[in-house]
């Protein structure tokens, strides 16, 4: 089963750490929704935990704040929390597809600012969702290295690559030779059609014997010796 990344933005604010912090953490960007990002359902599922009415941010303890929990098949469930105040639109008992909007990203519980903890279970054990989940096509991932460590491409989406960028400049590099080297031909081209059109005109005296060899475009004259 390929899990999908509940947000469309995907910045890895905090790895996994088994026993130690059980889940990843997700951040935003201005450019792609704020920091109060809609959240989207993994996969298909029943929802069989809510929580929407929390409204506060907390300094100590390990509260999720407001979450939604959601089933899914072959015993895997996913948790989305710190979800906004008012924002969670699903309820216990409803069935969601996969990109269905549960609710918006915040900063209720325990929580240092905006962000999305995103919990997998496996049979009731706490897993990591890096190894679960995938980078659909349509979604974007952060540009600094260190926030998308691990994760992981459907089969059909282009894997960034760091040597990409390198790699487009010097195409580009080569086809503007290309094009300068095109311009040129042309216009060397031009030139020597010009040439082509020049009457090469040789003047001779008249003798017993003479043998000029003509090229196209040349003519003879001949003269009587005066």
């Amino acid at each position: 089963m390929n899990l999908k990344y509940p947000l469309n933005y995907i910045a890895i604010t905090e790895y996994y750490r088994s026993g130690v912090h059980n889940g990843l953490d997700l951040g935003w960007n201005y450019s792609y929704g704020g920091p109060n990002v809609d959240v989207y359902a993994s996969y298909d599922g029943e929802v069989v935990d809510v929580r929407k009415d929390y409204n506060q941010t907390d300094t100590t303890g390990s509260s999720y704040g407001n979450y939604v929990r959601i089933r899914h098949i072959n015993g895997f469930e996913t948790l989305y929390a710190h979800l906004a105040y008012n924002t969670v639109t699903v309820n216990v008992g409803d069935i969601v597809k996969q990109g269905t909007k549960i609710g918006n990203m915040g900063a209720t519980g325990r929580a240092d600012g905006n962000h999305l903890h995103y919990e997998v279970f496996i049979n009731g054990v706490k897993v990591n969702p890096i190894d679960y989940t995938y980078v659909y096509k349509g979604q974007i991932t952060s540009s600094n290295p260190e926030a998308t460590v691990g994760l992981l491409y459907l089969p059909d989406i282009d894997v960034p690559c760091k040597e990409e960028e390198e790699l487009k400049k010097k195409i580009q590099e080569l086809e503007d030779k290309l094009s300068l080297q095109t311009k040129e031909i042309e216009s060397l081209k031009e030139e020597l059609n010009n040439y082509s059109n020049i009457i090469f005109t040789y003047n001779v005296e008249k003798t017993s014997l003479y043998q000029i060899e003509l090229y196209e475009g040349e003519e003879l004259l001949i003269r009587n010796k005066s």
